[in-house]
């Protein structure tokens, strides 16, 4: 019995941090056509710098830090082809931001940020990165006072960004709460609450939108698609339904695929939708993104990207 449990304790881990069988090859994104721009989302796996800002942060050294901001400056100029607006999820905050935009001018790509700090006590945020010829007016968040039992409803709150050119539209970019203990009453409670509250500003919106993140949910899978059957409600077209179904994902659960990664626009703007790719090289690649620390890979999500053809180029 001894020696079942000894096993144990040391096969499960390593099946738990196992690169996935049978995974899709690494592939990138095409690059934007002219009079096209492009919005990728991507969760950058917990990416902080060198200091500890509370009790929870676990920083990492000097050497790691500098080593996954090229990888993922490279990710970025050669496998997403430098997108015109990234929307970041988990990342530390706006030095780690400025430093990855250094890292991106050195490749010839000159892009601007913004963050606004949350509520989450590991200091993990939601961002924007962006570059002509796009161009952003006003910046806030939402719902980041909201309370739910005596805590914060979002630790990350939504980033609310006006996008003003090429097409003009509101950027909303999200991380809603994981799904961890998902059976307990008050997490499924938290989830619901999130979609719920965001769906109804949605829906109460004039303006274009655009809905960009991790949601930590998808469709047909029972308590855990809760949130986003909610969200769905809000009348947003996912983009998604651009693709084959077989190519809808961008995460992997115990190796199951999984479209964790969210795209959502107004019907309105559905005339301007170009086309949907998603990135490969990255979910399911447990052993490869732990033993690298985030360097290769440099996330466990894979990149989702949506092209809008400009306005004036689209008549």
């Amino acid at each position: 019995m001894r020696l079942l449990i000894l096993i144990i304790l040391i096969v499960i881990p390593l099946v738990a941090t196992a690169d996935c069988p049978r995974l899709a090859a690494a592939r990138g994104v095409p690059a934007a056509p002219d009079q096209v721009w492009a919005l990728a989302t991507l969760n950058l796996w917990r990416l902080r710098d060198e200091h500890r800002h509370s009790k929870l942060d676990d920083p990492v050294s000097a050497m790691l830090l500098e080593a996954r901001l090229n990888a993922l400056a490279d990710f970025i100029v050669v496998d997403l082809n430098a997108p015109h607006v990234l929307a970041f999820q988990e990342v530390e905050n706006q030095i780690v931001l400025n430093r990855l935009a250094e890292r991106l001018a050195l490749l010839g790509y000159r892009y601007r940020s913004v963050l606004r700090e949350g509520n989450d006590p590991s200091g993990m945020d939601v961002a924007v990165m962006y570059r002509s010829p796009v161009n952003i007016g006003s910046v806030g968040t939402l719902f980041s006072d909201q309370r739910l039992r005596g805590h914060a409803l979002y630790s990350r709150p939504p980033l609310v960004v006006d996008i003003e050119a090429p097409l003009a539209a509101r950027l909303v970019v999200v991380h809603w709460r994981s799904a961890k203990n998902l059976k307990k009453a008050q997490v499924y409670e938290k989830r619901q609450t999130q979609a719920a509250l965001l769906a109804n500003w949605v829906a109460a919106q004039r303006s274009p939108l655009i809905v960009a993140g991790d949601f930590n949910t998808t469709w047909g899978q029972g308590r855990f698609s809760a949130s986003y059957r909610r969200f769905e409600q809000a009348g947003l077209l996912n983009t998604w339904a651009e693709l084959p179904k077989k190519s809808r994902y961008s995460f992997r659960y115990r190796c199951q695929p999984q479209a964790l990664d969210h795209i959502w626009v107004s019907p309105i703007l559905k005339a301007f939708v170009n086309q949907v790719a998603v990135s490969r090289g990255h979910a399911g690649r447990y052993d490869s993104l732990y033993r690298s620390k985030g360097v290769s890979p440099v996330s466990d999500h894979d990149a989702l990207v949506v092209y809008f053809t400009n306005p004036v180029a689209g008549g």
